[in-house]
């Protein structure tokens, strides 16, 4: 991976580099027998909660540890 670039084209070539992993994910979930729909319901509640938890933590390192301030 390249350091160097810069934010968009991070973002791009992480999803290329998952993009082969994805699709294997997604085929054996079908073969699993779950629908198109299921997949993606799924998919999404796992992404929401990734985000909702790197936000949390974001947001816990904001606060001071006990007994000292921010200032």
């Amino acid at each position: 991976m390249d350091s160097g670039l810069s934010s968009l084209d991070r973002d791009l070539a992480c999803e290329a580099s998952l993009e082969p992993f994805f699709r294997n994910l997604l085929a054996n979930a079908r073969r699993d027998g779950w629908s198109a729909d299921e997949i993606a319901n799924a998919l999404l509640s796992l992404t929401q909660n990734l985000v909702a938890d790197s936000r949390a933590d974001a947001f816990i390192e904001l606060i001071p540890p006990a007994g000292t301030t921010r200032h």
